[in-house]
């Protein structure tokens, strides 16, 4: 309902008062004091709207990947001339800051690309770290936070983070339609001089938010949808936000650990969503589908190599600890009557026990 309560022309007070409201709250995510660049587009058009603005032809860029979005960057760049080396760990681990540093010494790239979530394996890095890495090889840092801000703990000034991104479909509770971009000083310093109209030009999209304003016409819909979110974390807490999710996620895991499904990432849990490991005899074919025929419910699949090898369980932004017991109750259900894993009812007991404990309500 926020989404259509009201509309308004982008050049108008209302306007104004509603991309303040927005931007405001955006700066108490990140944690950042710079700009938050508002962009019509998905996600992916947040990416690709930073690499359009600071890599020049011939830029070594140096992305860290382990998994399908971080590989995006890769691919960006790519697209756009930049020398792109490649730095991969496997899909769902971590990456060895040693080995990181090692490469930062030899390849001294101009830019450094990562991923915050790796929503294709549900593992979490460690940007804060990483991000100390590539300032002190000189390296403008990029981050995707696509989905962690609004999630788990990002602090993009105090970590050092050049630029950051999201959209507003994750932690923002709201429709698809919006994204953005948040710019940290230093940041400015690696953008492109303008090279001419563009639709991704930061330099008018900075000159557009010292108006409060835009320069293309805005998703308006989903910005009012965008603001209602930041109301709903901010009477919340971010801090309580940030715990919430931790909980959520110990609680899907619990449920997943009892039903003998191998989480994916072997560290890092991500608290935006779960990967787990599906039987490879083919027991669990067609599983996301019938979760959702026979229950109502949408989890997710794999994507690329994993695809048909993980499922995906999604506990972002509304979503509560006790939101997840009829999710992984109705996928137990499935999976007892394929003949995979044990009596029913395990999945559920595990939960209740990591909620019981959560609220400190269990006794000896």
């Amino acid at each position: 309902m926020a989404s259509i309560a009201q509309l308004t022309h982008h050049r108008t007070a209302d306007f104004k008062k509603l991309y303040e409201r927005i931007h405001g709250g955006l700066q108490n995510l990140f944690r950042t004091s710079g700009h938050v660049l508002m962009l019509p587009a998905s996600g992916t058009g947040a990416m690709e709207s930073v690499v359009v603005n600071i890599v020049e032809p011939g830029d070594t860029v140096l992305v860290l990947a382990a998994g399908k979005y971080g590989r995006r960057w890769a691919e960006l760049g790519r697209t756009h001339l930049a020398d792109v080396r490649l730095h991969e760990a496997p899909d769902g681990e971590t990456f060895d800051l040693a080995a990181v540093e090692r490469e930062l010494a030899a390849v001294r790239p101009r830019h450094l690309m990562l991923t915050h979530c790796e929503t294709s394996t549900g593992a979490v890095h460690d940007v804060e770290r990483l991000a100390a890495l590539g300032r002190r090889y000189g390296a403008t840092v990029v981050a995707d936070t696509m989905t962690s801000i609004g999630v788990e703990p990002f602090h993009m000034d105090e970590w050092g983070v050049d630029f950051a991104l999201t959209a507003s479909h994750k932690g923002l509770m709201s429709p698809p339609g919006a994204a953005f971009v948040a710019v940290g000083e230093r940041g400015w310093d690696a953008v492109r001089p303008s090279q001419g109209y563009s639709y991704w030009n930061f330099h008018l999209l900075r000159e557009a938010a010292l108006e409060s304003t835009v320069p293309n016409t805005p998703p308006n819909a989903t910005l009012f949808a965008v603001a209602a979110g930041l109301d709903r974390i901010e009477a919340e807490g971010l801090e309580n936000v940030w715990e919430r999710h931790a909980r959520s996620a110990a609680v899907c895991r619990a449920g997943l650990r009892a039903m003998d499904l191998p989480l994916l990432p072997r560290s890092r849990h991500s608290h935006s969503l779960t990967a787990a490991v599906l039987p490879s005899d083919g027991s669990a074919d067609g599983l996301v589908e019938a979760l959702h025929e026979r229950f109502g419910i949408r989890i997710a699949g794999g994507q690329g190599s994993l695809r048909g090898r993980i499922i995906r369980i999604g506990h972002i932004g509304s979503v509560s600890p006790l939101d997840l017991l009829p999710v992984l109750t109705a996928l137990e259900i499935l999976l007892v009557e394929r003949g995979i894993g044990h009596e029913p009812g395990r999945a559920p007991a595990a939960m209740a026990a990591v909620l019981c404990d959560q609220q400190g309500t269990r006794t000896a």
